[in-house]
């Protein structure tokens, strides 16, 4: 049987070399039919042209979190003919086994959409021993952590659509997407995406030390607070087709 094309798309922007190999090196492991599109937001890494990847370079930083790179990187493999999108921030990686864990999975449900769960760790990369109810009980699915059928592929350009201000919430966003247009969603509940965490919740869920510059929680309110204005309701029904927050 012909292995199906299989898409990473990783946007980068400032991350350290030593980062993005690490993450690279985890795609290339997930076997010769994955390929890792890697989208530069501005701030494209020379070395990168080397390695085995597809190197796609936006000339300006879009300052979305990288909803605009995914938007692109989709659109690319649609061109391109993949059979599947998944995606892969820079600062995070796959565990060996990921990418045939999901195909396998989706293959078994005929979902249109599967995911899987996360391994936490702090920012140097150690694991930390951290779980997520929302993640568990299925209700949030992280961006690195949705595995696309060709059938969800124009649903894809949610990524570049939403309004930055969304940002913060944009897997949130986008899985609200995919229940708008009732896809099936399914998952494999493998711990198969090593999670580099940013927020202060997490360390103090494990009774660590918060990094100084770690993200509290209230870094989502502006976007909830959008969400609910008559402004962010106008909006993204009009950019959108829908309102995110109704699925939230």
């Amino acid at each position: 049987m012909t292995e199906p094309k299989i898409a990473v798309i990783t946007p980068y922007y400032k991350e350290p070399l030593d980062v993005l190999e690490e993450c690279h090196a985890s795609v290339r492991s997930q076997g010769d039919h994955v390929t890792h599109f890697m989208i530069a937001d501005g701030h494209a890494k020379p070395e990168i042209d080397d390695w085995q990847a597809c190197h796609i370079k936006l000339p300006l930083s879009h300052g979305d979190f990288g909803n605009t790179p995914r938007g692109v990187g989709s659109t690319l493999a649609q061109s391109e003919g993949y059979d599947f999108i998944t995606y892969l921030d820079a600062d995070n990686w796959y565990h060996d086994g990921h990418i045939a864990s999901l195909l396998d999975h989706i293959r078994e449900t005929k979902a249109h959409v599967v995911s899987s769960f996360r391994t936490f760790h702090d920012l140097s990369g150690k694991e930390i021993p951290v779980r997520e109810r929302a993640e568990e009980r299925l209700k949030h699915i992280d961006t690195n952590c949705f595995f696309i059928s060709k059938e969800v592929f124009p649903v894809t350009c949610v990524w570049a659509l939403m309004p930055k201000v969304l940002g913060t919430v944009c897997d949130r966003v986008f899985l609200a997407a995919l229940k708008h247009q009732r896809f099936t969603i399914s998952s494999t509940r493998q711990r198969t995406v090593g999670y580099r965490t940013p927020y202060a919740y997490h360390y103090q869920q494990a009774g660590l030390p918060v990094p100084a510059d770690a993200k509290m929680g209230s870094d989502l309110n502006p976007a909830i607070d959008y969400l609910k204005s008559n402004k962010g309701i106008a909006e993204t029904v009009r950019l959108l087709g829908f309102w995110p927050l109704h699925y939230f």
